[in-house]
């Protein structure tokens, strides 16, 4: 019966080794939970709260006159939305709107990719970019999402 129980325990060990080889692994930041949801995602920062992976862009804009294209981007893992700039080929001011509330804004650099605070997505946003006309305050917007 030891014999027996010898096999068997070889090849228990060979079936979950090759289980284990087989199956892909998933990355630490899948398999993790968003440390947010929704409204309390509201002012933070969408990288640190790990809302980045699987975010993919509903809009986009470019401002009057040439710049920078900006994204609007949604995580349907926070229920959260975000503005962002991949690449500036100088600085650039853009920002996250709630209609009636708060803008989050933020400074984009040729040096690094740059991304607003973010917004629960069960309010109305949109993405701006602010034009270059020499005066400051004109901006170029998505639509309303």
């Amino acid at each position: 019966m030891s014999a027996r129980r010898s096999v068997f325990s070889v090849l228990a060990t060979v079936v979950l080794a090759s289980t284990m080889l087989s199956t892909p692994a998933m990355s630490a930041e899948a398999a993790a939970p968003a440390a947010c949801k929704n409204a309390a995602c509201t002012g933070k920062n969408p990288q640190t709260e790990g809302c980045g992976s699987g975010a993919r862009v509903l809009d986009r804009i470019r401002p009057a006159g040439g710049g920078p294209e900006v994204q609007l981007r949604n995580s349907a893992r926070c229920s959260a939305a975000w503005a962002r700039i991949e690449k500036a080929d100088s600085s650039w001011r853009f920002k996250i709107q709630i209609r009636g509330g708060a803008s989050y804004t933020a400074n984009a650099s040729p040096s690094y990719a740059a991304y607003t605070q973010m917004v629960g997505s069960s309010n109305a946003y949109r993405a701006c970019v602010e034009e270059y006309d020499g005066q400051g305050g004109s901006w170029s917007c998505t639509k309303w999402h």
